[in-house]
């Protein structure tokens, strides 16, 4: 009997660890598909040209040209690998550069690709309920904690002032308008938070700049679009991180 029961749980410990092997196999082969995907999008869709003012353009060797970069996006090229996509969004010195969609519901993207394919790495969407260019009072767009860091990986990262002292905007493109976003709050709420009910109020997002782990000099008033990004965090079950700042046009 002893044997018996030995042989079992051996063959059980074998199940499970070969269960977990596959679970972790599986997720870095999501996350490298992902990240080619988005690569080639990248390379086809997007273009940054390095813009000179007048004294740099007189310096004659290169090494020493200053200048901004100017960040152009092409959307006609996004629309036609799928009609979903809305904006693009950049981070600069962040492995934030990615399309966001929005689909007919908030599960569809949770784990697809642009192209459709089931993937656990997702896509960045916009919540179905929100108008698809921004005009809300608040926005949220989601985004998985991925270990690479890729997605909204790094936006657990705000929870320390430094990091956000070296990342305070964040670019957003859309088809018509180009917005900076000016960060002021990042925090922890729970997943089921009335922040997650889109309304025409922006009064309770506001009020979270008191509670933020960082400081910013952004100071937000009722009549401000908000954009909120979202993703899971592991303080505790339901825990989200969530990054919210002010939507500005003009880049």
């Amino acid at each position: 009997m002893k044997k018996f029961i030995s042989t079992i749980l051996i063959i059980l410990f074998i199940c499970v660890f070969c269960y977990s092997t596959y679970n972790i196999i599986k997720y870095v082969i999501d996350e490298k598909e992902q990240e080619s995907l988005n690569d080639d999008l990248t390379q086809s869709a997007i273009k940054i040209t390095l813009v000179q003012d007048e004294e740099s353009k007189n310096v004659e060797d290169d090494a020493d040209t200053e200048g901004t970069n100017e960040f152009s996006v092409d959307f006609e090229y996004l629309k036609s690998q799928n009609k979903d996509i809305v904006a693009w969004i950049y981070s600069e010195g962040t492995p934030i550069n990615y399309p966001v969609v929005q689909g007919k519901d908030n599960d569809y993207y949770l784990r697809r690709l642009i192209n459709g394919k089931y993937n656990q790495s997702g896509t960045l969407f916009i919540d179905y309920k929100n108008k698809g260019d921004f005009s809300d009072l608040n926005t949220i767009i989601y985004g998985h904690n991925m270990k690479n860091d890729s997605m909204f990986g790094t936006i657990i990262n705000y929870k320390k002032q430094e990091y956000f002292d070296s990342h305070k905007e964040i670019d957003l493109y859309t088809e018509n308008t180009n917005y900076k976003i000016k960060l002021y709050a990042g925090l922890t709420i729970d997943g089921n938070s009335n922040l997650y009910n889109i309304t025409n109020s922006n009064k309770e997002f506001i009020k979270l700049k008191d509670k933020s782990d960082f400081k910013s000099d952004v100071i937000p008033n009722e009549d401000d679009r908000i954009v909120m990004l979202s993703t899971c965090s592991y303080d505790y079950e339901l825990a989200r991180y969530v990054l919210l700042g002010v939507l500005e046009e003009g880049l």
